[in-house]
């Protein structure tokens, strides 16, 4: 065989021992059952009605208002999350809501409590179901009136979109609280970068002198300054270079003597320049060489100095010549003050320059500053117009109505309850009953630490099991069926016989832990079935404090065991035969005042040894052995000991202890008898008992003939002695 189906007959087993658990205590099991059952039809008829209903409805993410400015909606950027919907199923039965459902149904005022104690009631009436697969949900209102649950569950939606827009409108205000304060704050900006650059304006003679508010400024340069400062310096240059030039004229003017004067004069480019006599000294010297050229005309006409044409010509000439001299000093004179004129234009130009050097490098570094102080100012204005629009957007956002919800199912009237459900809770108690029930069982089982099977036994006690006696067997000889349970006893007989030591092992007793294990019904039993077969077997009543063997036989106990030990009796008045060929029984007599003492005595050593000379077989019946020590005395005396168990009656620890008291006093535990065995519903004994099925099979009465008719009768010689006595049966049951 594989581990594998190792494994599953392995669980099979098991199962199997779970299922025999609820069949031995079926009783337990059916008993809770009916108990939980019982209790579930008494609280469903006692619980009150209840009624439900509900309203199915979606609720709508928090989108942006459509066609409303450029900017953010704050309600719907604030709310996009990935557990919103989630939360407001939470919202729903959130106090806040409540309390509103409270107000409008008048609630608080019909209950006779407050707000917040009627939303705690509402809260335990409403369940928020959300609908698989969808985005819907559905709010179920449980209650004992159904007009005021169809009524909450109306409210309820109503009260969460009033909450919701109430929040969302708050939400809304607070922005636009916000945007208030920015838009404030942006103006005081603004108007404080207009100032700054005002004032930049005012402080610069350079910068751009009128300023109207948002007025469109081109960017400034330095171009118009650099024009000036280049202009003047080209200015302060060419005086310069004049004032060189007339320098120069002016001190060759002055170094050369009057009558060279004149030729440097006409020769030079001094008569080409602006200055004051220039144009009568031109004039002058014209007609001064017109009279020359006149003069050599009247030369080259032979007209002598002293002509009166010449003499003129030479006054003239004189004349000409002195004021030629005269405009030659005055220009010289001119000449000098011009120059003066020059160098004083061209110290100007140079201050000018400097100072247009020392604007424009001024310039150049207000610029920046202006520019930047504009484009400050810019920004500054176009966040106060972009401010002013947001402004606006949420006002209008603020007057615009959201969608919070979409109602797609209206509560209706509950017409009748839908709690108790008669059905379901009978369901549902007999399914915990027997759960209980179950558990109840196992748990017993759990608890139970006496043996159950015949495997515990022989694993415990490490030795056979002998005998397998089912339940409820009758004693044999006064009963008139003699088919399976004999059968039994046969086993057991056929068992001991294996597992004798030698022949000489004759004497046996049975022992039990308590009284009612069985093990006197199980000696007559067996001394009835050794009887049919052939043996002669005596069964001893060493019981003496309960003794009980008389009784199924009816013979009187006057006289018996003890009567032997103490009284000297003979061996053949205290030992009857009964009605059944080859059966024989010593009662026990009266009670002794010491029943121990009366056992543990050579005497009752002697009785076992004569008796085991007379009989093939001897059965010695002995009280419990864990409660006298009349049982250790017997045990340490016979052969044999056969220990009788009853399952599920004592715990192993007995059986231990049964074993050990065995030992300790020198006794042959040679195995033990399984008895008073369920074996109609425990199938761990079933197939030692198979013989059931075969008696079923063939009939009772066919079995009884066959055993009677195999029964081979032996008389064994020098054993039996005819005893006579008067038997009686008694069919009282021991176990």
């Amino acid at each position: 065989m594989s581990a594998q189906d190792q494994q599953n007959s392995d669980r099979i087993v098991r199962n199997i021992d779970y299922l025999q658990v609820l069949k031995n205590r079926w009783k337990e099991v059916f008993l809770v059952f009916l108990l939980v059952l019982v209790i579930s039809v008494v609280v469903t008829f006692l619980m009150p009605p209840s009624y439900r209903a509900t309203s199915q409805f979606q609720i709508k993410l928090p989108k942006p208002v459509m066609d409303i400015g450029r900017g953010g909606d704050v309600v719907a950027t604030s709310n996009v999350t990935a557990n919103y919907i989630p939360m407001q199923y939470s919202v729903l039965t959130s106090a806040e809501v409540l309390k509103v459902v409270s107000r409008k149904l008048n609630l608080a005022a019909e209950w006779g409590m407050t707000d917040e104690m009627a939303a705690t009631n509402l809260a335990g009436m409403i369940k928020v179901a959300p609908v698989r697969a969808t985005d819907l949900v559905d709010v179920i209102v449980s209650g004992p009136d159904p007009k005021l649950v169809q009524n909450i569950a109306k409210a309820v939606p109503e009260a969460y979109k009033q909450d919701r827009e109430m929040r969302e409108n708050r939400l809304v205000e607070t922005a636009i609280k916000s945007l208030k304060d920015v838009l404030r704050e942006q103006e005081d900006a603004v108007n404080e970068k207009m100032m700054a650059l005002k004032k930049l304006i005012a402080e610069s003679s350079y910068l751009p002198t009128s300023w109207r508010n948002g007025e469109h400024r081109s960017t400034l340069t330095a171009g118009m300054e650099e024009e000036e400062f280049r202009n003047a310096k080209a200015q302060a240059m060419d005086f310069e270079r004049r004032e060189k030039e007339l320098a120069s004229y002016v001190q060759e003017l002055q170094r050369l003597p009057d009558d060279k004067l004149l030729d440097y004069v006409i020769s030079s480019d001094l008569l080409n320049a602006e200055t004051v006599g220039a144009d009568a000294l031109r004039k002058t010297y014209a007609e001064f060489s017109d009279k020359l050229k006149e003069k050599e005309n009247l030369k080259s006409q032979n007209i002598g100095a002293r002509h009166p044409k010449m003499l003129a010509l030479l006054e003239t000439e004189r004349i000409l010549g002195d004021k030629l001299n005269k405009e030659l000093i005055g220009l010289r004179s001119s000449l000098k003050s011009k120059l003066e004129m020059v160098a004083a234009s061209r110290k100007h130009w140079e201050a000018t320059v400097a100072q247009k050097e020392e604007d424009l490098q001024k310039h150049v570094l207000q610029v920046p500053m202006y520019e930047q102080a504009s484009r400050d100012y810019d920004a500054a204005l176009d966040q106060l117009k972009e401010l002013d629009s947001r402004y606006k957007d949420e006002i209008a956002r603020l007057r615009v109505p959201r969608e919070a919800i979409e109602m797609y199912q209206l509560p209706t009237y509950p017409a009748a309850p839908y709690k108790p459900n008669v059905t379901i809770n009978l369901a549902v108690g007999a399914g915990a009953g027997l759960l209980l029930g179950i558990g109840l069982a196992l748990l017993l089982e759990f608890m139970d630490t006496s043996v159950k099977t015949m495997e515990d036994v022989e694993r415990a006690l490490q030795v056979p099991v002998l005998g397998i006696i089912p339940k409820n067997v009758p004693i044999l000889h006064s009963s008139d069926v003699m088919g399976p349970d004999a059968e039994a006893y046969r086993i057991l007989r056929t068992n001991i016989e294996f597992n004798k030591k030698g022949l000489e092992e004759i004497s046996l007793t049975f022992v039990s832990g308590s009284a009612g294990e069985g093990k006197t019904t199980t000696l007559c039993n067996l001394a009835y079935i050794c009887a049919q077969g052939g043996y002669a077997t005596l069964m001893i009543d060493a019981d003496l404090r309960r003794s009980k063997l008389h009784r199924y036989y009816e013979l009187d106990n006057e006289v018996g065991l003890t009567s032997y030990l103490l009284e000297d009796y003979p061996l053949e008045e205290v030992i009857f035969q009964t009605p059944i060929e080859n059966l024989y029984v010593m009662p026990a007599g009266p009670t002794p005042f010491d029943p121990s003492g009366a056992l543990n005595s050579r005497k009752f050593n002697e009785l076992l040894q004569e008796v085991k000379q007379r009989f093939d077989i001897v059965l010695v019946d002995s009280p419990p052995i864990l409660g006298v020590s009349d049982s250790a005395v017997i045990v340490s005396e016979v052969d044999m000991t056969l220990m009788v168990v009853q399952p599920r009656k004592l715990p192993l620890k007995a059986l231990l202890r049964q074993k050990q008291v065995i030992e300790s006093v020198g006794g042959n535990l040679a195995g033990v008898v399984m008895n008073n065995v369920d074996i109609t519903s425990d199938h761990q004994y079933q197939y030692y008992t198979t013989y059931y099925s075969y008696y079923s099979a063939d009939g009772a009465s066919s079995g009884e003939n066959a055993d009677a008719s195999s029964m081979k009768k032996v008389e064994r010689s020098g054993k039996a002695k005819e005893l006579a006595a008067t038997q009686s049966h008694d069919s009282e049951d021991l176990y």
